[in-house]
């Protein structure tokens, strides 16, 4: 009786140390996803920021039905951006971590110091310095190639190239973190693996992509599906391009606007929020499907590494 006495008195300090957070969460993050919801649900805009009503699901019903193409065009280069960005990122640092770990051991330290430069580089300064770079005009690498008789590249205006240089500016950015998490993993792979190789006749590009590849692949998996999310969910990308080249049709997305910089771009340009809202909400539930594939691909790979 006293044991359980105990445990009941502990169960009840629990809850009782968890009331702080308990309140800060629903405050912080409950309320504003429920009330996200709830203006989904409405007519709130620019005009009707006081008498605005409820309207049900005519808010997705406009992004499913009139707006379908523009939604669907966006998502997709929503989905190829983020993969582009993660799969670039994860090779050239996998790659440059291969070098550096063949590399003296000083050498190794100077070159780790400048690769992470662009990592701990506050985002949005190094968002504007590439701005300024691939400025159509002005810009230092039009600049430079101007010097060798080349034409200025439309690097941010045309819709083709502006999606390229968001990918390029973005992968630069981002790879820093993947070499220090596979230098990490390349110390835990067997020598004997690449010994076996170069016997078989293998070349080091074989050997890169047939066994350093696949295995921090496998190692990484939770942190790339992690990686995809925040890139699926990018805004910093907007200080680059503003979802510019814009569309043709007043309202549609532009050619670089992901779901997260649209849903900016209806709330504080068209005043629309009630229709950012429930772009807001279908972000919500994409975020949230990834996020418990990336956790349950994660106790998977823990219980086989366990077993």
């Amino acid at each position: 009786m006293k044991k359980l006495l105990w445990k009941i008195n502990d169960s009840v300090c629990g809850w009782i140390f968890m009331i702080p957070f308990l309140l800060l969460f629903s405050i912080f993050y409950g309320y504003p996803v429920i009330h996200n919801i709830w203006l989904s649900l409405t007519d709130y805009s620019g005009m009707k920021m006081m008498n605005y009503g409820f309207v049900g699901l005519k808010n997705y019903e406009t992004i499913f039905n009139e707006g379908l193409s523009g939604f669907t065009g966006m998502l997709l280069w929503t989905f190829i951006y983020a993969g582009s960005v993660v799969i670039s990122s994860l090779v050239l640092g996998t790659f440059i971590a291969v070098l550096l770990d063949k590399a003296g051991l000083v050498i190794a330290k100077i070159y780790r110091g400048i690769f992470i430069l662009p990592w701990v580089i506050p985002a949005f300064i190094t968002i504007l310095m590439w701005r300024g770079f691939l400025n159509t005009s002005d810009g230092l690498i039009n600049s430079i190639l101007g010097k060798f008789g080349i034409p200025p590249i439309p690097w941010l205006t045309d819709p083709l190239m502006a999606k390229v240089s968001t990918v390029i500016v973005m992968t630069w950015f981002s790879f820093p973190y993947f070499i220090i998490v596979a230098q990490g993993i390349l110390k835990s792979i067997p020598g004997t693996l690449y010994e076996a190789a170069e016997i078989d006749g293998a070349s080091t590009r074989q050997s890169f992509v047939k066994i350093t590849l696949p295995l921090v692949v496998r190692a990484m998996l939770p942190t790339l599906i992690m990686s995809f999310i925040m890139q699926f969910n990018q805004f910093g990308i907007y200080l680059l391009t503003r979802g510019e080249p814009a569309a043709e049709k007043l309202g549609d997305p532009g050619a670089t606007d992901l779901l997260i910089t649209y849903v900016f771009n209806t709330a504080f340009r068209t005043m629309r929020y009630d229709l950012a809202a429930a772009y807001s909400v279908i972000i919500f539930f994409f975020v949230g499907a990834f996020s418990l594939i990336a956790m349950k691909v994660g106790r998977s790979i823990g219980s086989e590494e366990s077993k």
